[in-house]
């Protein structure tokens, strides 16, 4: 029962110790040329955006229901 005991106390502080270095990526930073840079890129990636947007036209629709022809009915008519 002890070893046992002692394999999963190791077990976690294992995981908590994986889980505290797998941060997720986003971090915080005063410095101000690292802040002009990332706008710098957020600005050009926008640019590259509305440039695609506007070289794309856009696509025409068409219309997929069927024209129906005059003095036809698609309800079916009693019998007499």
């Amino acid at each position: 029962m002890n070893k046992i005991s002692l394999i999963l106390l190791a077990s976690l502080v294992t995981a908590a110790a994986y889980a505290q270095g797998t941060g997720g990526g986003v971090t915080m930073s005063t410095d101000p040329a690292k802040a002009a840079e990332v706008e710098k890129h957020a600005q050009e990636l926008k640019a590259r955006q509305s440039e695609q947007a506007a070289s794309k036209p856009a696509a025409a629709h068409k219309s997929t229901s069927k024209a129906k022809t005059p003095g036809k009915s698609s309800t079916a008519k009693p019998a007499s």
